[in-house]
């Protein structure tokens, strides 16, 4: 993940709802492997998802990618020097559910159009965004804004060589 993509994965309001009966801040994310993972299957299996309609939707927003589908996972990618944007899905073949659904946003994108279009699906899909800390967010630029803010890709966007500094110092941890 490059450091000026800012990651947040789709949960199905209905499983996290189903679930825990209320919608946490928060919900618990995983580093055993030492990288970052989303934990988010539970809630999709919940909810019972099919992927067709939303791969289309996101087939309209960002093109194919030209590597990694296959008949279990779906990828979409910006090709552009100056723009990089993804989507990852993936699906469980034998019942056509979603497994998980994320997206890497550029935060370098001229008015946030891939990052605006993916919010515009959360809502009509009536998803949460969870970002890598596991805060859960609804899908309104304003709340997300917040949060995105308090994120290292921000802070490098921001300013890099502080950034840099301040990651050196210890004052930024990786996320």
């Amino acid at each position: 993940m490059a450091i000026y993509q800012y990651y947040l994965a789709f949960i199905p309001k209905i499983g996290i709802l189903k679930k825990h009966e209320v919608i946490p801040n928060q919900i618990e994310i995983s580093k055993e492997t030492e990288y970052f993972e989303a934990n988010t299957d539970e809630y999709w299996e919940l909810a019972q998802v099919t992927y067709h309609e939303i791969k289309l939707e996101i087939d309209k927003i960002v093109e194919k990618a030209n590597w990694g589908n296959k008949n279990d996972s779906f990828n979409w990618k910006t090709y552009k020097d100056e723009i990089d944007n993804d989507a990852s899905m993936l699906i469980k073949p034998e019942t056509e559910k979603i497994i998980e659904l994320s997206f890497r946003a550029d935060l370098r994108e001229p008015n946030l159009k891939f990052l605006y279009g993916m919010l515009e699906l959360a809502k009509n899909y009536k998803m949460m965004l969870m970002d890598r800390k596991g805060n859960l967010i609804n899908p309104n630029f304003d709340e997300l804004k917040t949060f995105i803010k308090m994120s290292n890709s921000f802070k490098f966007i921001e300013n890099p060589e502080k950034f840099i500094d301040d990651l050196h110092t210890g004052k930024i941890n990786i996320e």
